[in-house]
């Protein structure tokens, strides 16, 4: 029987440390093959793959190296306590891998590297260059206005989209976020970046970005100098690179909302408050809109605009000072407005158009967004149907071949000045099927589980 080969490297402890810290977001905690729960090393870098987003880091040091498997977790953990300035020695043989750090040393058993998912560049279609903090905030802004359903993954994604400007953006059915980023790409069609792979660059940017040093000679220009990002892409994969880090990552497949038509273009009525106080009013009515369905009405005219919110048993409402360009009035959904307004200071516009059409909110310094509205009755509806109705004591239907069925009143008006949140409209233009969808919002985001698409092919 043939002797297996022995593979040794040898890399400086901190390197190597680094290069695992910067591969943690792409090693997927519940991994569907076993073999991806490893760290590929050799030939002058370190890969790791959830088999949708994969992250390359080079390492020179190891360059020309036979590649190795290392068990992600174990060996980050036997690397915390190790001297960073010493070598770390790996050997490995068949499935059997030993790192050795300063006398210490720790033995793993692993899979066949040969089975590790192939990783190749992208190349081919496209190629640009952005501002990658630009892009990185902008995704980060949006982010959260993503669907966090497997079952929706065209909303379960960021869309970037080149017109006049680069555009990011993010929908949940409910919400639609945008941000503009300085600079053009040559896309032929919106690219849908999974929410998923946003977390990896983000967590790759913080710490592996570099500034573009061309052309800098001073102090000054060296603080101003862009950190920038080399994007390069096919109809199927994006790969995102700068300074010694690539994130390779499969594209969602699918058509993305037309959202510029959600846009309210032509606004009939403005309304421009500060943050500070559109977030006091609603801790105010917290618990009438708990109780109503989480709905709160916002009405505006003149220099105020009304914040209130009904229940069964009680009404509540809190006037701001606020400038009207004219009156408007729009129900939204009061979980959705909270998380709006946390954090932010200054003024806030709300532009409108109708009651039935979205509104709106625009903020300094963040992404426009826009809330689909939760449709209701206003209390101009409610005078206007009771001045047509009649009084009706009792009438009876008999319909034929069933006894008479009497209606009354009492239930009549129960149904017409209940809590009246009819229908939620949605962003794709649908109406939610059943009650409970209509008056309830979605669960809050839940931990995005790490995909099952195939690998990066070769």
């Amino acid at each position: 029987m043939p002797r297996k080969e022995v593979i040794v490297m040898e890399i400086h402890v901190n390197k190597l440390r680094e290069a695992l810290d910067m591969l943690k977001p792409a090693v997927p905690r519940k991994p569907t093959l076993p073999v991806i729960a490893n760290a590929w090393l050799g030939d002058g870098k370190a890969v790791a793959t959830d088999l949708d987003t994969a992250v390359r880091v080079n390492l020179p040091d190891i360059a020309g190296a036979s590649p190795v498997l290392l068990p992600f977790k174990d060996a980050l953990e036997f690397l915390k306590r190790a001297p960073g300035h010493r070598m770390a020695v790996i050997t490995a043989e068949g499935k059997s891998v030993r790192m050795s750090v300063d006398g210490a040393q720790a033995s793993f058993r692993v899979e066949d590297v040969q089975d590790y998912p192939a990783l190749s560049p992208v190349e081919g279609e496209g190629q640009g260059v952005l501002d990658g903090d630009a892009l990185v905030r902008a995704m980060l802004a949006v982010d959260p206005y993503a669907a966090t359903e497997d079952a929706r993954p065209t909303l379960k994604a960021i869309c970037l989209t080149q017109g006049d400007t680069m555009e990011v953006a993010a929908a949940d059915g409910f919400r639609l976020a945008w941000e503009t980023v300085p600079g053009r790409l040559a896309i032929p069609k919106p690219m849908l970046v999974s929410t998923g792979t946003v977390e990896v660059l983000a967590h790759l940017w913080k710490r592996g970005a570099r500034p573009d040093l061309a052309g800098v000679s001073d102090p000054a220009g060296l603080a101003k100098a862009r950190r920038l990002m080399r994007l390069s892409w096919t109809d199927a994969k994006l790969q995102i690179s700068f300074g010694e880090v690539a994130v390779i990552a499969q594209l969602i497949q699918g058509s993305f909302p037309n959202y510029r038509q959600l846009i309210p273009s032509n606004s009939t009525a403005t309304a421009t408050i500060m943050a500070e106080d559109i977030e006091r009013a609603l801790r105010q009515l917290a618990l009438a809109a708990r109780d109503g369905s989480g709905i709160v009405r916002l009405s505006w005219e003149g220099e105020q605009l009304l914040i209130s919110a009904k229940s069964e048993k009680f009404e509540t409402s809190v006037p701001v000072s606020a400038t009207c360009s004219g009156p408007g009035k729009v129900a939204v959904s009061i979980k959705y407005l909270m998380e709006y307004c946390k954090g932010r200071t200054g003024r806030i516009t709300l532009s409108w158009s109708t009651p039935s059409g979205p509104v709106l909110f625009s903020h300094r310094d963040h992404p426009h967004v826009v809330m689909m509205p939760m449709f209701v009755k206003w209390e101009d509806e409610h005078e206007q149907q009771a001045a047509e109705e009649k009084p009706v004591e009792e009438t009876r239907a008999e319909p034929s071949g069933n006894p008479a069925v009497e209606v009354e009143i009492e239930g009549a008006e129960a149904v017409a000045e209940g809590e009246d949140a009819e229908e939620v409209g949605t962003i794709t233009g649908e109406v939610e099927a059943t009650a409970e969808e209509k008056s309830n919002p979605p669960p809050k985001k839940s931990k995005r589980p790490r995909g099952k698409a195939e690998a990066p092919e070769a």
